[in-house]
């Protein structure tokens, strides 16, 4: 492997961008990129091979999937946010991680950062957290010819968590850190099968995510928020909505009748955030609602907000906090098979391992406001 200093490494790297058909004009921002040496080639969890700087010293996450993700493993080795934590959720995040700018997102819809605010940060990589097929795979592509940055794409999928924190412990060179939380969750994977292959097919649940103003926003089957979470534990998505099954990204509107013929046995709540200093009571909008009451889940006191601080623990992002969401709702919906599970016990640990947080009673308190538990 040839070892090339900063000026070598820019000229090769402007010569991959034009190989790939990057402009003359974002080629340069490789300068703000990936400028350490030697150079490796590495393959992604996608298969595909891309140049990078030997060490990996800052990586920016192309979406907020990864950057909660890689938060929990190497907080110092951020970039920058997507977008900030807000309100309630600072608490839980040192000052010295607050300060990181925020850059943007990719998710797919439009949505593209400034490249060159990007660049100077002097990330090493892009990590681009997202479906492990030809979605994905375009979506790294087409990262790398925006910014003429080396982008790798990362597996969301909730049950490769093992095999995601592996490939980031080599990547970041973290392996002792990244094995405490794949074998995390090893265990939870495991222990979340274990119940649901108890539950008989004729027992098993249904959702329906209530998000934004009025909660008549939701995440379908096929949304990759959700999809895959549900299916380890065996809950069905009540929103299977023709035209939108597979599209990944999800938050189609809805009306009332939609949801009381779909007749869920549960409505989860996914609160978000309108600034700093205000956040939304959709838990209260609804079970406030008249018409929300020609809900059966609802008029009998099914409806559940999920936990947001300082990340969702579950679907937005669909982060590894969801191995908590996973839990409390197999606590909430299957008590007769999940009743030996601690969700208060759960938080803790997970809050001490992943977040580096010991959580207090009363911050515990306050997670679990409005979640039935």
């Amino acid at each position: 492997m040839t070892v090339l200093d900063r000026r070598g490494f820019l000229k090769a790297s402007g010569a991959y961008a034009l190989a790939i058909g990057i402009s003359a004009s974002v080629a340069p921002l490789l300068g703000g990129c990936g400028s350490r040496s030697p150079l490796r080639e590495l393959q992604d969890m996608g298969g595909r091979m891309v140049s990078l700087a030997s060490k990996m010293s800052r990586v920016f996450c192309t979406n907020p999937i990864g950057t909660v993700d890689v938060y929990c493993l190497a907080p110092d080795l951020l970039a920058g946010w997507n977008f900030k934590p807000a309100g309630t959720a600072q608490d839980f995040i040192p000052e010295e991680y607050l300060l990181m700018p925020s850059l943007g997102v990719w998710m797919g819809a439009g949505n593209t950062p400034n490249p060159e605010e990007i660049a100077k940060q002097d990330p090493d990589a892009l990590l681009c957290f997202w479906t492990v097929d030809e979605n994905g795979t375009s979506m790294c592509d087409e990262i790398t010819r925006e910014t003429a940055m080396p982008t790798l794409l990362v597996d969301y999928d909730l049950r490769s968590t093992p095999a995601m924190y592996r490939f980031l412990g080599q990547l970041l060179e973290r392996p002792e850190r990244a094995e405490q939380l794949a074998e995390y969750g090893e265990d939870k994977i495991k222990f979340i099968e274990g119940i649901v292959a108890k539950i008989p097919e004729n027992e098993r649940k249904s959702i329906y995510l209530a998000q934004s103003t009025g909660g008549l926003t939701t995440d379908p089957v096929g949304s990759m928020h959700v999809t895959d979470a549900l299916e380890l534990i065996g809950v069905r998505n009540v929103a299977d909505l023709p035209g939108t099954v597979g599209q990944g990204m999800g938050m189609p509107t809805v009306n009332i009748e939609q949801i009381v013929t779909w007749n869920p046995d549960a409505v989860l709540v996914s609160e978000y955030a309108m600034s700093d200093y205000q956040t939304s009571d959709l838990y209260g909008e609804i079970t406030a609602d008249d018409r929300w009451k020609h809900v059966p889940a609802v008029a009998e006191g099914r409806v559940f907000s999920i936990p947001m601080v300082p990340f969702s623990w579950f679907g937005r992002p669909p982060s590894v906090m969801r191995f908590l969401g996973c839990l409390m709702m197999l606590k909430l919906l299957y008590p007769d098979y999940a009743g030996d599970l601690d969700i208060r016990e759960e938080a803790r640990v997970f809050y001490q391992l992943f977040l580096d947080h010991a959580l207090t009673e009363s911050e515990l308190e306050a997670l679990l406001v409005n979640t039935g538990l």
